[in-house]
C-alpha cells in the first residue's frame, strides 16, 4: 500500500508540473495582402472629324479709270475707262426756266449725275423724293472735294440705292449744283465702292481752270 501511494503522488506531482509547463502557442499574425485597385478606366474621347471649309475668294478686278470733263457745266470725275459717259439736256415743263443736264455714267439709271442751276431748288425736290424710298433711308452729311452732301442709302431686296444732294452752298462759280444717285447690286461685292469712289472723284471746277482742266469732254446728245 506504502508504494501503491508514493505511485500516485508521484503521478499527480508529474501531472502538475507538466500542466504548468504546458504554454499556450501564439496565434499567427495574418499577413495583410494589399488589395490591388482595379485599373482606372479612361473614358474614351471622340474627335470630332473636322469638315474642311471651303473658302470662296473673290477678286477684285479693278478697271483704270479715265477722267472726265464738262467744260460747260464745270464739273469732272473719274470712272472705269470701259464706260461711255454720255450728258443729255433734260427737258422742262411749260413754264420752267433753266438747264437741266442728266450725265449717264452707267446706263438705265444705274448711275446718273444731274445737274442744274440753284436758282431752280431742285435740290430740296430730290431730298424729299429720297425720303420716300422703302425702306426709309439713312441720311448722313459728307464732304468731298469741298462739296457738302445730304446723303441717302437705302437698301432693300439685294440693290442699295444711294443718293448724294450737294447743298446750293456748294455750287460752281457757273451757280451748278448736282445730284448724284446709284443703284448697286449687292451680288456684285465691290460694286458699291466702285461706284463710290466715282462719287468721291467728282469736283466742280472753275472757268479760270476750265481751258487746262485734264480729262476727255463727255459727249452731248440729245
Amino acid at each position: 500500500m506504502k508504494f501503491f501511494a508514493t505511485g500516485i503522488l508521484v503521478l499527480l506531482i508529474a501531472l502538475l508540473l507538466s500542466a504548468g509547463c504546458t504554454q499556450s502557442a501564439p496565434s499567427p499574425q495574418q499577413t495583410m495582402v494589399p488589395t490591388t485597385a482595379p485599373p482606372a478606366i479612361t473614358p474614351a474621347v471622340i474627335v470630332p472629324t473636322s469638315v474642311p471649309q471651303v473658302t470662296v475668294t473673290v477678286i477684285h478686278y479693278i478697271v483704270p479709270t479715265k477722267l472726265w470733263k464738262d467744260s460747260d457745266l464745270h464739273i469732272s470725275f473719274a470712272a472705269p475707262q470701259d464706260l461711255n459717259v454720255i450728258t443729255r439736256q433734260q427737258s422742262l415743263p411749260d413754264g420752267s426756266q433753266g438747264l437741266i443736264f442728266k450725265t449717264e455714267v452707267v446706263p438705265n439709271d444705274v448711275f446718273t449725275i444731274t445737274t442744274f442751276p440753284i436758282s431752280l431748288s431742285d435740290d430740296q425736290a430730290y431730298r424729299d423724293t429720297f425720303r420716300t424710298w422703302d425702306p426709309a433711308p439713312v441720311e448722313t452729311t459728307v464732304v468731298m472735294k469741298g462739296i457738302t452732301y445730304d446723303r441717302f442709302e437705302s437698301t432693300k431686296d439685294g440693290k442699295t440705292h444711294v443718293g448724294y444732294v450737294a447743298r446750293k452752298s456748294s455750287a460752281n462759280d457757273l451757280g451748278f449744283s448736282s445730284v448724284l444717285v446709284f443703284t448697286a447690286d449687292n451680288s456684285l461685292p465691290y460694286q458699291k465702292e466702285d461706284y463710290e469712289n466715282i462719287v468721291a472723284s467728282f469736283t466742280y471746277f472753275t472757268t479760270k481752270l476750265s481751258s487746262i482742266m485734264s480729262g476727255q469732254e463727255i459727249p452731248r446728245v440729245r
